[in-house]
């Protein structure tokens, strides 16, 4: 289908879900040329839909007015997890949280990871809600952000013209705020193998156990050495203390050449919550978003050393 078959076969809606809207166009593609070509097409004024968890709820909150919808679910290449690259694993922008927190080869290689997959919402918003739409989505409080960012993951971007690929860390510039173009599609998320001795984790603090927003989040990846004493890499990203996913350069920096004592992970943790910058709000004050960066970090970090240890003694 070409994209005039794409615009002639358009539908106009003034419904979703009983709720009453502003009318847009709604196109359904079934393969990235044509996504591309439409959202060209469109202008900036489109709206691209994966799971809809986050773009439903503000259409019909009216809080966001799209001209046009391209719904992404037909292209079938956003599905799938390829882990038999060379170069690492490539996850589709369309892989659920469910089907993250659930996949064999994910659980395999990025535990923590799937962690954070299954601590979004509840089992039907995992089964809808899609890695590509949390990331577009730009919130500082998503939860799969922060696992990505320590594991060095890339991410492709595909317009019309050009594609280009960048590092996740870059991707952001504020709450809802990203570098994607009106006319670009996520049309992969790339992370590469990681070394022999590498373990992640993610800890997330919220006012309930279950269904809740990160009042903090923190992911933590480390490399030992083969005596599992000494590190030789680290990396920490933050979740809900500043106004994008954060990672903390300075706090990994710490640890590398290190042997793991105590007095090094919490010189670490104090460095990770002086790079935070939270503010307060219904969930949290920024003071005691401020101090569970800490109470984390240092958690985080004494939990993947035992991974690590465990899985080698």
């Amino acid at each position: 289908m070409n994209l005039q078959k794409c615009l002639d076969q358009t539908k106009k809606w003034t419904r979703f879900g009983g709720e009453q809207m502003k009318d847009f166009q709604y196109f359904s593609p079934g393969s990235l040329s044509e996504a591309i070509s439409l959202a060209a097409h469109s202008g900036p004024e489109a709206a691209l839909l994966a799971g809809g968890t986050d773009l439903v709820v503000q259409m019909k909150r009216n809080d966001r007015f799209p001209s046009c919808v391209i719904n992404l679910k037909r292209i079938s290449e956003f599905l799938r997890i390829d882990d038999r690259q060379e170069r690492g694993t490539l996850i589709g922008p369309l892989v659920t949280h469910h089907t993250l927190a659930e996949s064999p080869a994910i659980r395999e290689k990025f535990d923590f990871l799937s962690e954070a997959a299954l601590s979004i919402g509840t089992f039907q918003i995992r089964e809808r809600g899609t890695i590509g739409g949390n990331i577009c989505n730009g919130s500082p409080a998503a939860d799969t952000i922060p696992p990505l960012i320590c594991l060095g993951a890339k991410l492709r971007l595909r317009s019309s013209s050009e594609e280009r690929v960048i590092a996740i860390e870059d991707f952001f510039e504020g709450p809802q705020k990203t570098r994607l173009k009106s006319d670009e599609i996520l049309t992969g998320i790339e992370i590469p193998i990681l070394p022999p001795r590498t373990r992640g984790i993610y800890l997330k603090l919220g006012r309930r156990k279950a269904l809740e927003i990160a009042v903090v989040g923190v992911a933590v990846l480390l490399t030992l050495d083969e005596r599992q004493m000494t590190c030789t890499g680290a990396r920490i990203a933050l979740a809900s203390v500043a106004p994008i996913p954060l990672p903390c350069p300075r706090a990994g920096a710490v640890l590398v050449g290190q042997k793991m004592e105590n007095k090094v992970i919490e010189q670490a943790a104090r460095v990770a919550q002086e790079e935070s910058v939270p503010i307060s709000d219904l969930r949290g004050t920024a003071e005691y978003r401020r101090q569970m960066v800490y109470v984390l970090t240092k958690r985080a970090l004494n939990e993947v050393h035992r991974k690590i240890a465990g899985v080698n003694n």
